[in-house]
């Protein structure tokens, strides 16, 4: 059962990543088409932030869902190797989402600022 549900939670994760990709494509698009100046400047500049925070929230999102599966995985799983397995994998996916956090966050103090300085 415990086993079921943690495979329902990643199933979940993937469609949470897949919408991020998909919802951030949009947004970026939408943030370059409505941005002023060259191309290049608009696709390198407030697209390609909005695309980078917008995916970036939805992989942190995507991330903590996969520890919550990871965990249920290992009430499942009791063999020392396989619970060591788990431990290692969710160490690296909280480290992985405490430094996305850390970008995300300068991402967008960075953002405030540059919004600050335009008239």
């Amino acid at each position: 059962m415990i086993e079921a549900v943690a495979d329902l939670i990643d199933m979940a994760a993937f469609f949470i990543l897949v919408l991020g990709v998909i919802l951030s494509t949009i947004m970026s698009a939408r943030t370059f088409s409505q941005a002023e100046g060259h191309w290049m400047e608009r696709l390198t500049g407030p697209a390609m932030t909005t695309f980078r925070l917008t995916l970036g929230r939805w992989m942190l999102t995507g991330l903590e869902v996969l520890i919550i599966s990871d965990i249920l995985h290992s009430i499942v799983h009791r063999t020392l190797s396989e619970v060591g397995i788990l431990t290692v994998i969710v160490v690296i996916r909280v480290a992985m989402a405490y430094f996305l956090d850390l970008e995300l966050t300068r991402l967008e103090r960075q953002q405030a600022r540059r919004e600050r300085q335009c008239p």
